[in-house]
């Protein structure tokens, strides 16, 4: 008489174990604000600058005069001529605050600004080019074009050393800002960027999962759910300006759905595009695995 043995455990198939991997997948849609952080980068760095320099800034009448009055002490004197009756308010204050106590810098010209006028000009310069890149999108061809003429205007000024000359002849050029109009305007802009990008911004994203997708394409807009299959995506990252050289990589995507009702989603300004669309696709490409008892 033989005793019936049980099958081994061995020969019973495995349950299926979960693919490695992010099981969910979102992409967030920034706005153009995004953008404009070297204004604010730029506009702390040169706070800075002018910080360090420690030039003081003094607002004189139009007939002011200055002159030498004992160039070989070891503390040179200057003699100030005017005819004014009365002094701008600002010098009148730092007058009196240098009578009252002259070895106060601080308090007799409290203002900083920097000598070197290219500094203010070269601030205008990076604001005027961030409204315009934000604002006129450059596309394939003239992207490149734009960016090749920047590039040989500026070889060509630089090999005829015309930058001096260009500086001199055109006065418009000596922009000069003080430490406190940097940091006005570098906080402001960095509190309204802070703002969009990381609470506002946060509102409008793509969540992908398994067999379906979760869409929200405007703050305040109610979440819509679609499924998975047969949708297509579209890469667009062909401004170099925005997508490059700001966006360290970002580009828009376009997500089009299938089945009875499609519908065209678009997202602008989504962050590292490039990485981030090949475990999208891989995620959706998962299929639900239902294991046999």
């Amino acid at each position: 008489m033989t005793t019936p043995t049980m099958p081994s455990s061995a020969g019973a198939p495995a349950a299926p174990t979960p693919p490695a991997g992010p099981r969910e997948i979102k992409l967030i849609s920034h706005s153009t604000l995004f953008y404009w952080w070297p204004v604010w980068v730029f506009g702390f760095f040169m706070a800075f600058w002018t910080s360090l320099e420690g030039h003081r800034f003094a607002v004189l009448p139009p007939d002011t005069r200055i002159t030498t009055v004992d160039a070989k002490a070891e503390t040179k004197t200057y003699l100030l001529k005017t005819k004014a009756t009365t002094l701008p308010d600002p010098l009148a204050k730092s007058i009196a605050a240098s009578d009252q106590n002259a070895a106060e810098s601080d308090s007799v010209f409290p203002t900083h600004v920097s000598q070197r006028a290219w500094l203010g000009s070269l601030y205008v310069v990076i604001l005027v080019v961030t409204v315009f890149i934000t604002n006129v999108p450059l596309r394939g061809l003239w992207s490149f074009m734009v960016i090749l003429a920047i590039i040989v205007l500026s070889l060509v000024i630089t090999v005829f050393n015309g930058w001096d000359d260009l500086y001199e002849r055109v006065a418009a050029l000596k922009v000069y800002i003080n430490l406190a109009g940097y940091l006005t305007i570098s906080t402001a802009i960095f509190i309204i960027w802070a703002v969009a990008t990381f609470i506002f911004d946060r509102r409008t994203f793509i969540v992908f999962m398994p067999g379906q997708i979760k869409v929200c394409e405007h703050i305040g807009a109610s979440v819509r759910t679609y499924d998975a299959s047969g949708v297509t995506f579209e890469k667009q990252r062909d401004d170099l300006f925005r997508h490059y050289i700001l966006g360290f990589g970002s580009g828009d995507l376009v997500v089009r759905t299938a089945g009875a009702e499609r519908h065209e989603i678009r997202l602008q300004n989504v962050l590292g595009i490039g990485w981030k669309l090949s475990p999208v696709e891989d995620l959706l490409r998962e299929k639900t695995t239902v294991a046999v008892q």
